[in-house]
């Protein structure tokens, strides 16, 4: 499908996409593209109509999908559509009137203060320069609220010792500095130094090699199973906690908003729940509530 094509290569190189997204938009529209030809006999995303994509839907809901997941795949789709427009390939959109199940709200898998610390505080770490790497990987991810393909594009030269900052690129290649503490640079430079391979990335693989994604997962997987109860220990369960501990301490929203390189604040809004949730526990405290009743 050449007009698949054509919108995976504008993704990559206009809106200059992470690999993982531009995998995900392509198995969305791949999946969509089957379904169409199966069950409709037709070749192309640009002849899909409304009374379709709602018989999609309901067929991702009978296998039992979840509705996240439904949101995603159409969301893709969306995103073609607006491309086919503005092409002239299609004239009308058939998303329009497309119900999509309702979403549950939910509050992001946020690491308590306390249970952070006990992880640096400890001797949870090696002692070798493998365990300093694991070490300020962690502390990389949980000081900057680094995306994990951000981390895992810092070179050697994002690092800019004199202003104690990070250089880094996150969605559709959008510069941003992030502070660093002058402990974390000091550890990057000891690890850099430290390690028995040339490269230039910042970070590197017990092997020498560049950072996967599911290595930087299984590292923090490890270490914050080590220390917490969460069920789910991902790299973003550590850029939701930067983000809330920041606001729990006094941050201002719009800060917390341009160190995670988010472009509106919708997307940082949800941090304030947990805020909230901190302010009321502060609340029911006042000795006020002592009064006798």
């Amino acid at each position: 499908m050449p007009k698949l094509s054509e919108f995976i290569e504008h993704l990559k190189k206009e809106r200059r996409l992470s690999e993982h997204t531009i995998r995900n938009y392509k198995s969305d529209l791949d999946q969509l593209s089957v379904y169409i030809m199966d069950e409709f006999e037709l070749k192309c995303l640009c002849e899909v109509k409304s009374q379709f994509l709602r018989s999609w839907v309901v067929s991702l809901m009978k296998s039992e999908k979840s509705p996240r997941s439904i949101h995603r795949k159409v969301s893709s789709y969306r995103t073609f559509v607006k491309f086919a427009r503005r092409k002239g390939w299609m004239v009308t959109n058939p998303i329009e009137s497309v119900v999509l199940p309702k979403l549950e709200k939910r509050l992001p898998n946020v690491v308590p203060e306390h249970v952070m610390n006990s992880l640096f505080l400890g001797d949870m770490f090696p002692s070798d320069w493998l365990g300093r790497r694991d070490q300020v990987l962690i502390s990389l991810l949980y000081e900057t609220g680094l995306r994990r393909s951000e981390l895992i594009s810092l070179k050697t030269s994002s690092l800019d010792e004199g202003r104690n900052v990070l250089k880094v690129y996150g969605k559709g290649g959008k510069e941003r500095m992030v502070p660093l503490l002058k402990t974390t640079i000091n550890s990057l430079k000891k690890h850099i130094y430290e390690r028995p391979f040339e490269s230039e990335s910042l970070l590197i693989t017990d092997k020498g090699k560049v950072l996967s994604p599911s290595f930087v997962y299984r590292k923090v997987n490890f270490y914050l199973s080590e220390v917490s109860t969460l069920q789910k220990c991902s790299p973003h369960v550590l850029r939701h906690t930067f983000a809330t501990h920041l606001l729990n301490n006094g941050a201002e929203l719009a800060a917390v908003k341009d160190l995670l390189g988010h472009a509106s604040f919708a997307s940082t809004q949800v941090y304030t729940h947990h805020t909230t949730s901190k302010l009321k526990e502060f609340h029911r405290s006042s000795p006020l509530d002592r009064r006798k009743k």
